[in-house]
Order: structure tokens, then sequence, then C-alpha cells
């Protein structure tokens, strides 16, 4: 499983939690529906069969333009390597060229134009997906594999030569309305202590303390309450505040709005009894050892101890993004 399922499914002990001490995240996301209701969509999607694929690509165009190093990502090298290992369908040659070219090319940032950019970012959405399907590949992908297999000059270009040009163009699109808050600090694909006690769970983008996760939804008002409470599960199983979180948000990348609240608001309006962010990481650990399927705790002992290296895809610290983000909206 993973944290967005869990919180849907009524037998998991993350659900449970959530409705026994977080109960009320209805109310205040009820109090921002309209503000999110308002924005208006820029960028309207093309194809309702691409708009899951556009989605995730466009996460890794995002972690792309604020510096993400792939090859440290938690995802990415698992993905190659399941691939590796399973195979494609396309024989054991083509797979291990692909593997070895998309390996050698994670070691540096995607050179060329927009579309360049736009269409590695589609072949790192697949090599995603099949990843957390436990190896289902996408016909995308595998012709990927095939054209590299008959290609002897590698690089970003040819890697994506199979991607669909209209899918890379909506992806273009989105990048180009994108205005990234200024940070000191910008984390990607970032992991938690807690994240395996879950099935694994992997923030999309903090700044500078506040969390963001990037949705690509033409309907942003559908859903926010089930959006909050993954909002607040990312900040809960941050058990040992590796990240000082302080906020938490959204971008909404079909409309290019930032939203973003305090977590001690969210917290304050939407627990019961009451409770800081500190007391519920507590309940939320212990709830974890006591109640997650075993081979979840046995998998999470494996986990990084907090303050080593992250394997997470950081980005560059100190490097300033964007324009600053206006606080305190809605």
């Amino acid at each position: 499983m993973s944290l967005t399922r869990e919180l849907r499914s009524p037998r998991s002990w993350v659900n449970q939690f959530f409705k026994a001490r977080i109960p009320r995240v209805v109310e205040f996301a009820r109090g921002r529906g309209g503000a999110v209701k308002a924005m208006e969509t820029v960028v309207p999607s093309s194809s309702a069969e691409s708009a899951r694929l556009v989605g995730t690509a466009f996460d890794y165009r995002l972690r792309m333009h604020v510096g993400a190093d792939f090859a440290d990502s938690e995802v990415l090298p698992r993905g190659i390597d399941l691939l590796r290992r399973m195979g494609s369908g396309l024989g054991p040659t083509a797979d291990q060229k692909w593997a070895a070219a998309i390996a050698d090319l994670l070691t540096e940032v995607p050179a060329g134009d927009e579309m360049v950019k736009a269409r590695t970012s589609v072949v790192l959405a697949w090599v995603d997906w099949g990843y957390r399907s436990g190896g289902i590949w996408s016909d995308g992908l595998r012709a990927a594999v095939e054209a590299i297999g008959r290609n002897e000059e590698l690089g970003w270009d040819s890697v994506g030569a199979s991607v669909d040009p209209c899918v890379a163009a909506e992806v273009a699109a989105l990048m180009d309305i994108v205005e990234v808050p200024r940070a000191d600090s910008a984390l990607c694909g970032t992991s938690f202590l807690g994240s395996r006690f879950v099935g694994g769970a992997d923030a999309d983008l903090i700044l500078d303390g506040c969390l963001y996760d990037v949705k690509t939804t033409a309907r942003p008002r559908r859903g926010l309450t089930p959006m909050l409470r993954q909002l607040l599960g990312y900040a809960l199983l941050d058990w040992a505040d590796e990240f000082e979180l302080n906020r938490v948000g959204f971008y909404w990348s079909r409309q290019g709005k930032w939203m973003s609240w305090e977590l001690d608001q969210l917290i304050g309006q939407s627990a019961s009894p009451a409770g800081s962010l500190g007391g519920l990481r507590k309940e939320f650990k212990r709830c974890a050892h006591e109640r997650a399927p075993a081979f979840l705790q046995r998998s999470a002992g494996r986990r990084r101890q907090p303050n080593q290296p992250s394997t997470s895809g950081a980005s560059r610290t100190g490097r300033s993004v964007g324009r600053p983000l206006p606080r305190g909206r809605c």
C-alpha cells in the first residue's frame, strides 16, 4: 500500500487514526473550498487518457527545474534496477542497454530545449510507474527501450524520442506558467522516517520547511479533504522533525497557483481532542509500531536514521529558487 491507499482503506490503521484523532479535516477543507474553486484553469487537459501521465511527468519536470539530483532519488534507481532484473519483454540485451543508458544519464542534468526536458520527464514518469506497480511497464517505456536498442548515440534527446509530442507539449505548457517561490533550500521526492510503515510515502517538494504536493487537475475543488489528509500524513511521518516542517500546501499546476497553510493552524482546526504536531507524531508513531502489518515494520527497520545523508533526491541547499511565495493565502 501507499499513504494514499492507507488513508482510503477503512481497515487501515492510518485511516482509523485519522478518524479518531484528526476527524475535522473536512471542516477545514470546507472553509478553503471557495478559494480553491475560484482558481481559473490556465492549461486544460488535452486528453483524459494522458492526464495521469502528464501529472507524474510534470512532477519530475518541476523537480528538474529546482535542481533535483535524480541519481540520488529513491524511486528512479530502483525502477531501473527492477527493469534490469524483470525485463520489459523485449529481451535482456535491450533491457540492459536501456537501464545502463538511463543510469548514466541520471548523473547529469538533461540539456536541451524545453521539449527535450519535457520528453525526459515523461520517460522518468514511466520508470516511476513501473517501479510503483511492481514491474508493469507501459507501452511508451517499451517503445523507448526498443528505440535505444537500435540507437548507438544515447542522450536525453534520443531516450525521449518515443514520447508522444502532445504529452510533451502539455508538460511544457505547464512549465511555462510556473513561478517557483524563492527559497534557501529545496528538497524533492523526500521520504520520511515513518514512510515504510505505510508502504512508501514521498513528498513532491519542500521549500524552506513548507511541504507542497503538486496537483495536476482541472477540478481542484474535488477531493480537497483527502488531499489535506495526505499532507497531514506526510507531516506526521516526519517523526524526528527531520525536515522542520512548518507549513503544508499545494501547487495547482494547471492553474499556476501556490497555496499553503501553517501546520499548527491546520492541526488546531482538525484535531479532536486538540493536540500539537509533536504530540500527534508520537501517537502516530506508537500506533504504527502497534498496528502496522509486520512486513512493513520489518521493512521500516532498514530505513536510514535521521540526519544521515538523504537518498531522497535533495536539491543543492542554499540555492535561491524563483520568487517569494505570498504567505497567508486563503
